[in-house]
């Protein structure tokens, strides 16, 4: 009960500004399901060029939409939700590991229903037939986005947001330029399963550890 307060406490703050985030994101997202692009790949999914002169970024417009978005809306407030002191302490102590694991558990929360939304409008305007590809792309997406807020977090325990911001957004436009790896993240791994499920897997526990390790870091000074 104690640290469902003190999510609400975080995520209450700064209503307005998400709002109009929020507006703003809803405007633009809004016309890919006018675009000539396919929508039974979910938006924030990235694209494969039907040619290798296709401009790859042009392409992946919408799923640069879509992770700007996420963030944006975000306000890092899940990372201010891992460094919110406990008030209700005398003796400031540090907030361990379980407090980090709700913090996980807040960002894939958040991740999932930044994308559940979507997906659920998406359903509605997709062909039945489609909304098995449409659920697949969706989890890479709201993986994605909790790998890049990751890396936005430790630069933001760094006190050094710009390097977090940097460093994703650098990594994120990489990915969106190589074909050859988006090719490979599509390819099957084992059966159905696509490489991006181990991939995105791997990296999002490896960078929940860095994430823990320069937390617990930050909690010792």
């Amino acid at each position: 009960m104690h640290a469902i307060c003190r999510i609400g406490q975080v995520c209450g703050r700064k209503k307005g500004l998400r709002m109009l985030i929020f507006v703003i994101y809803a405007i633009f997202a809004s016309r890919f399901y006018y675009s000539a692009q396919d929508t039974g790949i979910f938006m924030g999914m990235f694209r494969i060029a039907p040619a290798m002169s296709h401009p790859d970024l042009t392409l992946n417009m919408y799923p640069l939409l879509f992770m700007v978005g996420g963030i944006a809306l975000a306000l890092e407030q899940c990372s201010e939700y891992l460094m919110i002191p406990d008030y209700l302490v005398y003796v400031r102590s540090r907030r361990g590991w379980s407090h980090f694991c709700r913090y996980c558990a807040l960002l894939l929360c958040y991740c999932a229903l930044f994308t559940g939304v979507q997906l659920i409008i998406a359903v509605m305007i997709v062909s039945r037939d489609r909304q098995e590809c449409l659920l697949m792309t969706a989890i890479c997406a709201a993986l994605t986005l909790a790998v890049l807020m990751l890396i936005i977090n430790i630069g933001y325990l760094l006190n050094c947001r710009v390097m977090g911001y940097a460093t994703a957004a650098a990594l994120y436009t990489a990915l969106l330029s190589l074909d050859g790896v988006r090719r490979w993240l599509i390819s099957s791994w084992i059966g159905i399963l696509p490489c991006w499920v181990p991939v995105l897997t791997v990296l999002f526990l490896a960078l929940a550890m860095v994430n823990l390790i320069v937390f617990e870091h930050v909690e010792m000074y």
